[in-house]
């Protein structure tokens, strides 16, 4: 076994990065594996399909299978390489997260590319990936290439400001790529990207949703908040009524983690200083506040529940 993965005394497999088994080559190097839980994505090689069945597993996210005996090469988080950067005919090249080809293939590729996640190429190069693209999970997009092409890559838990979408360093045809969770803070003036990609959630101004339509793509979730300001909230958080009462305008609150609003806070000054909700976890609030949450959760991805286990 190869990469992060711990093996206990009663033989499980438990972690959150790959676990690679390509180098094995019997059922029996799996014998003392009794589960495996909780990973991103196992490897393993064809011949042993079978004997991979059979172990008990839960919350893994993808498997891969190659052929037995190929050069296994893992890459887990965002890979940028040119198109003959990718490796050679006798490599399987797995990538764990992002795959960004930023021109064309003209010579060998890998036998087989499996991404679990999301893969950019060239226009015109869909013949040739398309031989070698498989045992993967995701999305495949082609872009327009454009000679001095820039890629802005993000990843995790991201805000940029709108201004900072006008890309005033770079030229139009460069392309910004967000992998987890992208937060625009204000209004976006201009969009100096050919395209902005977003591969799992995006949270934005409804006032700039005209401008950046045509230039966005999300796979995943996007949601859009009414008040030109955003109080953001990336970890568990409690608001009591100080907070609402030295809120001095209304503020669009984005929910990324679970969110409790304290006992004692009004009906009344929610409506005062909140204009709307997104909710991508759970707001758990008094009962009687349960209505007015739910009314301003125009774009809700979580759950909305009462202190006392009551509510939606």
């Amino acid at each position: 076994m190869s990469g992060s993965e711990q093996l206990s005394e009663a033989g499980v497999i438990s972690g959150d990065a790959f676990v690679d088994f390509s180098h094995l080559t019997s059922a029996d190097d799996l014998a003392a594996i009794s589960r495996i839980e909780g990973v991103a994505a196992v490897v393993v090689p064809e011949s042993l399909a079978a004997a991979y069945a059979r172990i008990p597993s839960s919350g893994v996210a993808a498997t891969v299978f190659v052929p037995d005996g190929a050069n296994v090469r893992m890459h887990t988080g965002s890979l940028v390489a040119s198109g003959d950067g990718l490796g050679s005919a006798d490599d399987v090249l797995v990538v764990i997260g992002m795959l960004v080809i930023t021109s064309q293939p003209t010579g060998a590729l890998p036998r087989r590319i499996s991404v679990v996640g999301l893969v950019l190429a060239p226009r015109g190069s869909e013949s040739a990936l398309g031989q070698v693209l498989g045992g993967g999970a995701g999305n495949v997009i082609y872009y327009r290439a454009a000679d001095g092409q820039d890629f802005k890559v993000l990843t995790g838990q991201a805000k940029l400001s709108g201004a900072s979408l006008a890309n005033t360093a770079g030229q139009p045809e460069d392309i910004l790529i967000a992998a987890g969770q992208l937060v625009i803070t204000g209004p976006v003036p201009a969009v100096g990207y050919a395209q902005v990609i977003v591969a799992g959630q995006l949270v934005a101004p409804e006032s700039s949703r005209e401008m950046l339509e045509p230039r966005i793509q999300v796979h995943g979730q996007s949601a859009w908040y009414r008040a030109d300001e955003p109080r953001i909230f990336v970890e568990a958080t409690s608001l009591g009524q100080d907070f609402f009462r030295l809120l001095d305008h209304k503020v669009s609150l984005i929910v990324l983690d679970d969110l409790t609003i304290a006992p004692g806070v009004t009906e009344a000054i929610v409506r005062e200083k909140v204009s709307d909700i997104v909710l991508f976890a759970d707001l758990i609030a008094p009962a009687d506040l349960v209505p007015v949450l739910q009314v301003l959760a125009a774009e809700a991805f979580g759950s909305i529940r009462a202190s006392d286990g009551q509510g939606s």
